[in-house]
């Protein structure tokens, strides 16, 4: 086979006798597959991260690159396809007046809820309008994504707008 007997012989030793620095090496490999298995969509850097918080365990990135690489752990990412956005103008036709008698106010009302930045901050308003006679007739305004309240607390307290 071409290999000297010395060599052969340290080879040997060192796979009977492994260093310190290797059976650490191997135990953050176990590590970071373990991680790996809990964790499939996430990178190198994330999965340090996380050991980082839950262990104490303080490596580098590329000491976790390495880690990563020799157990084979690629992140699994999900591609999003691009989606064109629908037509701005597009008008509806009104389907709730098409079944609907009202002949009087208060009787069906309605609401909406538009979300905005200005300024960099984000803002959702629900507005509650009549379709008697398409009066607005409540607001509310609110700086939370997806605040139930606004819409609580519009129809809790219902303040006609003149």
């Amino acid at each position: 086979m071409g290999v000297n007997r010395s060599s052969f012989y340290k080879w040997k030793h060192r796979l009977e006798h492994p260093s310190k620095r290797m059976q650490s090496f191997v135990a953050d490999l176990i590590l970071f597959k373990e991680y790996h298995a809990k964790y499939p969509s996430h990178g190198y850097r994330w999965l340090n991260a996380k050991i980082r918080l839950d262990t104490g365990l303080v490596v580098s990135d590329q000491y976790a690159h390495k880690c990563c690489k020799t157990a084979g752990i690629v992140s699994i990412s999900k591609h999003y396809r691009y989606k064109k956005q629908g037509d701005p103008f597009k008008v509806y036709p009104n389907l709730l007046m098409t079944g609907l008698n009202v002949d009087g106010p208060l009787q069906c009302i309605v609401s909406d809820m538009t979300a905005f930045y200005l300024k960099g901050i984000y803002y959702e308003l629900t507005l509650f309008m009549d379709i008697w006679n398409n009066e607005i007739l409540t607001h509310s305004l609110s700086a939370k994504h997806g605040d139930r309240m606004t819409y609580i607390d519009g129809l809790n307290n219902p303040r006609v707008l003149g």
